[in-house]
């Protein structure tokens, strides 16, 4: 019986840490990613968008559907996906200086506090992101570029 017991707690544990584990190709709030990269040890890069925005649905569409700019991501970044007119993003755009849409700013946690290691704005070809991202891994520090 206590075999079975000790089973049981095992399988339990696995479940779990499964349901919690980080899912990388997945895009959070500001709050959750920003912990999870503090966490991980990864770049936070904010993604800032706003409905209606022309340039945002091109990265969504064309850019962020690439295999090749997802993999970069899920390697190297924890994603915060905030729309620029919520009640989150407002005060954050303000203080992370996001003017407009889309923008991305890229963090690193060091030191007992978040750094700018990159910012890019507007839409751009895949190819372009794809090496803005990999020229910013490099200049966190993440080892992914």
């Amino acid at each position: 019986m206590r075999l079975g017991i000790l089973g049981l707690i095992g399988v339990v544990h696995l479940l779990l840490t499964a349901a919690l584990a980080v899912d990388f190709s997945r895009w959070y709030t500001y709050s959750e990613a920003s912990q999870l990269a503090r966490q991980e040890g990864r770049i936070l890069m904010v993604y800032f968008w706003s409905h209606g925005c022309p340039y945002c649905e091109q990265m969504n569409t064309f850019v962020f559907s690439d295999p090749a700019v997802s993999q970069v991501l899920e390697r190297c970044f924890v994603v915060a996906s905030v729309d620029s007119q919520s009640p989150e993003g407002i005060p954050l755009a303000r203080q992370l200086r996001a003017v407009g849409t889309p923008t991305f700013v890229f963090l690193v946690y060091g030191e007992g506090s978040w750094k700018e290691t990159g910012r890019l704005f507007g839409s751009r070809p895949r190819a372009q992101f794809l090496r803005e991202l990999q020229q910013v891994s490099t200049q966190g520090g993440s080892g992914c570029g």
